[in-house]
């Protein structure tokens, strides 16, 4: 990941460019001086929360502007870069894409070998769970029903509910997961 202080120099800058203003008129802004903010746009300090607060309320803009991170237009992720996030007795669970706090949901690809399965006490409220199975088959247990899935089937439940995971068939599965993390605690 790329170091936060160019991350927040670059976004600063970029703000700064297109609304046309010089680092005098931002100082003016935002209370932070000309040489903090140039120190910023480089990259070569690390601001305070408090000065990035002073910076966010004099452009009046979102806090999260001066730290996000641009999303290249395409992410290839390869299943073979880099290894399970978990691993467990015959099933492993590959991270595909992390958590996305602006859109909220993560995506994972889950291989269950025959005769294996894993048990979840449920997740928080709001929690959703999409499975679309890719290969084999598998049988979800969700609270006291249970639903047989084959290749090409999908489902969507409440991840707070006990949910469990099993491939009763005689060659591995390949599932695909988003949970999605629905509404924002406040």
């Amino acid at each position: 990941m790329e170091d936060i202080r160019v991350i927040v120099g670059a976004n600063l800058k970029a703000i700064r460019k297109a609304r046309q203003l010089t680092l005098e008129s931002l100082s003016s802004l935002t209370e932070v001086s000309i040489s903090m903010l140039g120190e910023i746009e480089r990259g070569s300090t690390n601001p305070t929360i408090a000065v990035l607060w002073k910076i966010a309320n004099g452009l009046q803009i979102a806090f999260t502007e001066l730290i996000k991170v641009d999303r290249p237009p395409v992410l290839l992720r390869r299943r073979t870069e880099g290894g399970p996030a978990i691993e467990g007795e015959g099933y492993r669970i590959f991270p595909l894409f992390d958590f996305d706090p602006e859109k909220r949901f993560e995506i994972f690809y889950k291989t269950f070998a025959a005769g294996s399965g894993y048990e979840s006490a449920g997740h928080r409220e709001g929690i959703e769970e999409y499975i679309f199975v890719g290969s084999g088959e598998l049988t979800l247990g969700i609270g006291d029903d249970e639903y047989r899935l084959d290749r090409g089937d999908a489902i969507r439940f409440h991840g707070s509910i006990r949910h469990r995971y099993r491939n009763d068939g005689t060659g591995s599965s390949g599932v695909f997961m988003i949970m999605f993390y629905g509404e924002v605690d406040s």
